[in-house]
């Protein structure tokens, strides 16, 4: 074990610390951004990450397609069009609101190797994606975009571990026993001191916001695993979920990160309102969700049973009897 250790040590280019846990004793951790080279090309962890990622959801998503209305061949439709498409939005919603660092060379923009993608801008561009395709096939994009969400946020949950290997999405100074810092982190500390901004000076440590994000996102993922098995009876359910339980881990842990998007020249996060504004919507469809719930299940008498399938039962009942309607006025 001692000379596995050592040889990742001398591998490694870099180190995170988290020094303050385990009393003094601290944790410090040997990183590379890089997996291995082949020539001149470098696999990264996180692109390695995201493909992991990417793979395991489908491959879960594959498993359980069959118990909510979709097939096989339906998953492998939308993930063909979904995930370039998330690639795409991801590396140009971070473009569209740091545009001042790609006007002069536009054609950088296309330079994602140098970094710069946005979940958020993923999200969305899948999420059209799916619209699409959903319309072409016919089917329910509501179904299908509250399928895929569980899905959606564990891939976010493990691909948020390439920013530790890439030193990033931390946050500001905190006194907190699991403050980190690292190689990286520190360079970026010196820059703050150097600068004068108040609360810095050197050896100070920093949120772990991308540990924050994974691990609730981990939380949420198995949270609405289990509603969907025994409490979901409307297919926007866990949509909603995603909106509310993404919505409010970002609107607060945004507020921690020192490499935010902004509007403009404003002081205003372009993913904290979003995710307010995700939260706020988010309540307000699982609220009119669970009021239609309930008025379905006082018309048809089942008040603690109630949901989808009386819905469909009394559309049924409808239905019927229309048809014996229009036999009889046809006898007449």
């Amino acid at each position: 074990m001692c000379n596995i250790l050592n040889s990742i040590c001398l591998m490694a280019k870099g180190w995170v610390e988290f020094p303050k846990l385990f009393g003094d004793k601290g944790l410090r951790i040997p990183i590379n951004d890089t997996v291995f080279n082949l020539g001149s090309f470098e696999v990264k962890w996180y692109g390695l990450i995201i493909c992991l990622a990417v793979v395991l959801c489908i491959v879960l998503g594959l498993k359980a397609c069959k118990n909510h209305g979709m097939t096989q061949d339906d998953i492998l439709d939308y993930i063909l069009f979904a995930i370039p498409s998330a690639m795409v939005g991801a590396r140009l919603y971070y473009v569209i609101f740091q545009w001042e660092n790609y006007a002069e060379e536009p054609i950088t923009a296309l330079y994602v190797w140098e970094g710069g993608l946005a979940v958020y801008g993923g999200v969305i561009a899948a999420l059209i994606a799916l619209l699409c395709v959903a319309k072409y096939k016919k089917q329910s994009f509501i179904r299908v975009a509250g399928f895929a969400m569980p899905y959606i946020i564990l891939g976010q949950a493990i691909g948020r571990w390439g920013n530790f290997f890439n030193q990033e999405a931390f946050g500001r100074y905190t006194t907190l026993p699991w403050g980190m810092t690292g190689n990286e982190i520190e360079n970026w500390v010196y820059t703050q001191v150097a600068k004068g901004v108040e609360g810095y000076s050197v050896g100070t440590l920093v949120h772990p916001t991308f540990l924050y994000e994974s691990l609730w996102c981990f939380a949420a993922f198995a949270f609405m695993m289990i509603y969907r098995k025994k409490w979901e009876k409307h297919e926007g359910e866990s949509l909603c979920l995603y909106m509310i339980l993404y919505g409010i881990e970002r609107t607060l842990v945004e507020g921690l990160r020192t490499d935010s998007l902004y509007i403009g020249n404003t002081s205003v996060r372009v993913s904290q309102l979003l995710s307010a504004v995700l939260v706020i919507v988010g309540v307000a469809l699982f609220a009119d969700i669970k009021r239609r719930q309930k008025k379905a299940s006082y018309e048809l008498g089942e008040e603690s049973t109630g949901g989808l399938e009386g819905v469909v039962e009394k559309m049924q009942l409808d239905e019927a009897a229309e048809g014996d309607n229009s036999a009889e006025n046809e006898n007449q």
